[in-house]
């Protein structure tokens, strides 16, 4: 049934072409003036059903956000059957050609073709071998008796009448003679949602990792120089020194590698965990707790020393469950924050069908001469 419909086509290819009722790069088809067609006809119809074809042909993985892009990005090797098809009638086994074609030529499609009787085929045909010229050629009713009425007129008609305006009239304020205006543009979204929540989850994920990274970092001690053999504690780290430095608020001892790269002040408390024990010193009075990576001296009181964390001081003094809570509420801010920019975005459009490039609102109309003038006339020669 199918091969029916495709030598129905075809055939009804040849008699639109032969009848000059096609464009130029159907009259005369090539690989590249076919998806050049397939682009100017779907900007001029463009309805739901086309652009389901256009994608069932040219973007079945449904890659790309518009189906103009995906009908230029169409590899034009492909054309080739169809080229064979109608400039030498060699049959192809791709049906989306074959619906493509019909698509082009306005031709029913196999679903239609089917129900259609023989006087209906008939009728498509017929319409399709009219020339052009033929739809708009006036018809002058010959007379009957003896006066013979020449059937070509000398006398020249008038020129046609021009209006220039929004022409009014018809049940839907529009005239039956007005041009099709130009159509509005159609926009379409920038970026498809697949790619939008994808860029969002990488965009969580990179943040979340780089401050998870930051966070832990521990920075590496900067090494002495060979006349520094002090040093001083600085907020959370020894730093050297030159010896006999003077430096307020601040105490200088001697020289030591070992304390100077192992002893940190651990700012974040709530981090420390079971494992931390025999890992971790403190020095605490009430609730004033801090905790250090080393044991020995307190760092801002040497006559202090360091004692070895024990369960009943991180049961008491430090959370775990509190930080992860704080890191979880701070995600979640993230999350909700990326979530709102990727609804931003998805709201962003593209404009796929411009205006015409003239840009003009009026309408134009020529109006052809109406037949009163043109009877006038053979009743003048029927007088003389």
């Amino acid at each position: 049934m199918f091969e029916e419909y495709k030598s129905s086509l075809l055939d009804f290819y040849h008699v639109k072409r032969k009848s000059q009722r096609l464009t130029l790069n159907l009259d005369q088809p090539g690989r590249e003036k076919l998806r050049k067609e397939c682009v100017e006809v779907f900007l001029r119809k463009n309805t739901q059903k086309d652009k389901d074809l256009i994608r069932s042909i040219f973007d079945p993985r449904n890659q790309f956000d518009d189906q103009v892009r995906s009908i230029e990005r169409f590899n034009l090797d492909k054309f080739r059957p169809l080229v064979s098809f109608m400039v030498e009638g060699r049959s192809t086994r791709d049906e989306g050609l074959v619906k493509l074609l019909a698509w082009l030529i306005d031709f029913p499609p196999y679903n239609e073709w089917r129900e259609l009787s023989e006087e209906e085929l008939k009728f498509i045909f017929e319409e399709a071998a009219k020339k052009p010229e033929e739809e708009t050629k006036p018809i002058i009713p010959k007379p009957t008796g003896d006066v013979k009425v020449p059937d070509v007129i000398s006398t020249p008609p008038p020129p046609p009448i021009v209006i220039i305006g929004r022409p009014t009239g018809g049940s839907n304020g529009k005239d039956a003679t007005q041009p099709e205006q130009p159509k509005e543009p159609v926009y379409v979204p920038k970026f498809s949602p697949r790619y939008i929540t994808i860029s969002c989850i990488l965009f969580l994920f990179i943040g979340t990792t780089s401050f998870v990274a930051w966070e832990t970092h521990i920075p590496s001690p900067r090494m002495p120089k060979a006349d520094e053999g002090c040093m001083y504690w600085n907020e959370d780290h020894y730093e050297p020194v030159k010896c006999g430095t003077q430096m307020a608020n601040a105490t200088i001892i001697p020289l030591n590698l070992k304390k100077l790269q192992r002893q940190r002040k651990i700012n974040l408390a709530d981090t420390l965990t079971s494992y931390s024990l025999g890992k971790v010193w403190y020095k605490g009075f009430v609730k004033n707790h801090e905790f250090f990576t080393d044991s020995g001296a307190y760092p801002l009181d040497t006559q202090r020393v360091l004692k070895p964390l024990s369960n009943t001081i991180l049961t008491k003094y430090t959370s775990n469950y509190r930080y992860w809570n704080a890191r979880l509420a701070w995600f979640l801010c993230a999350a909700f924050f990326i979530s709102l920019c990727g609804f931003a975005v998805s709201k962003l459009e593209k404009e796929v069908i411009t205006k015409d490039d003239s840009g003009a609102q009026d309408t134009q109309a020529v109006l052809p001469l109406a037949e009163e003038p043109i009877a006038e006339q053979t009743e003048g020669s029927l007088a003389m």
